[in-house]
């Protein structure tokens, strides 16, 4: 089923994440047909958080416990062009060091659709990066663009993009997620690196945290 009239108010960049919305819901859980949708995407550029831990006003340092939602998720391209059959996608989420992707030219960025297996929405809290296992820091992804799309029909305020910059260098990041904001998929856009050259990529987890028991 297709969307219709969806209307994206956003800038050019966002104008790619209605796109991958649009995907979402035609093909989705819900393949009800929708009335027309004016869906109000806002751009976000939280700091990256290094650390899994979470830290109360002047108290202690406080444990996660941490699951891994995109064990047993369905991986496939957001866009319908062609990349899925160029990538493995689920290689940049085996959780092994020494695996990843090289986005080759003309391609310059993958946009991947992260569909978790579970039965509910869950809230999603951070996302961590590691970099391909002994790549050459100027070879590295360097963009990382994020929706949390919710189950079924999106919201009329819809959703943030969330843009956060992967380092060139060899050291694992973690991204705090703002707002614990809950979905049944993840939408990972990921560009940069060197302008006309292979472009490498290494391993994502998408977690929800909680306060260790």
């Amino acid at each position: 089923m297709k969307l219709n009239n969806l209307h994206i108010v956003v800038s050019s960049f966002a104008a790619l994440a209605g796109v991958t919305i649009a995907a979402y819901q035609a093909f989705g859980p819900n393949h009800e047909a929708a009335p027309p949708l004016q869906v109000t995407v806002a751009l976000d550029q939280p700091a990256a958080v290094d650390q899994a831990t979470i830290k109360s006003d002047g108290g202690p340092l406080l444990a996660t416990d941490a699951l891994a939602l995109e064990r047993g998720a369905l991986f496939t391209a957001a866009l319908k062009d062609g990349s899925a059959e160029r990538y493995d996608f689920a290689a940049l989420f085996d959780g092994a060091a020494d695996t990843g992707l090289v986005i080759q030219p003309p391609d310059t960025e993958l946009n991947i659709l992260v569909s978790f297996n579970l039965p509910t929405s869950q809230p999603v809290t951070a996302i961590r990066y590691t970099p391909p296992m002994g790549a050459d820091p100027a070879t590295l992804a360097t963009n990382l663009d994020v929706m949390i799309l919710p189950e079924g029909q999106l919201e009329a305020s819809g959703r943030p993009v969330m843009s956060y910059t992967l380092q060139q260098s060899n050291d694992s990041q973690t991204f705090a997620i703002p707002g614990h904001t809950a979905g049944k998929a993840v939408w990972l856009r990921i560009s940069g690196g060197p302008e006309g050259k292979p472009v490498k990529v290494g391993d994502f987890s998408i977690l929800r945290e909680q306060l260790a028991p």
